[in-house]
């Protein structure tokens, strides 16, 4: 009986670490991100325009307009607030390849890009209004 238990409470426990993973974390680190910019000093490589989507294993998803950045220092960024069709050639021309440019980004996403993007999530420059 008491080894039922066990086995019932550690499937519990791992159920709500996974529910966390999926569900809470992403949240927290999008309301922390908001909460707490960092600018951070980037060379760019190349900057181009284009369109990303999301997708879910049922096929559903989004597309969306936006503008890539490749950095030697910083790694593969994404513009995508403010971004439309019309302007992302305009937004990609603004960076110059082989420029030191200032990008401010969420805190908790700078700091886990790389972690991110072993997960296939974009790392996203917070552009100034």
């Amino acid at each position: 009986m008491r080894s039922k238990r066990i086995i019932f409470f550690s499937w519990l426990l791992g159920m709500v670490l996974i529910f966390t993973a999926i569900f809470v974390a992403p949240l927290t680190l999008k309301a922390y991100d908001v909460a707490h910019p960092l600018v951070a000093k980037c060379r760019i490589i190349a900057a181009t325009a284009g369109d990303g989507s999301s997708r879910s294993v049922r096929g559903i998803g989004v597309s969306f307009n936006q503008v890539r950045l490749d950095s030697s220092d910083c790694g593969v960024l994404f513009i995508r607030k403010g971004v439309s069709a019309d302007n992302a050639s305009e937004i990609a021309a603004e960076f110059r390849a082989g420029g030191h440019y200032e990008l401010k980004f969420g805190a908790a996403s700078y700091r886990l890009r790389n972690l991110l993007r072993s997960l296939h999530q974009a790392v996203e420059v917070q552009r100034s209004s």
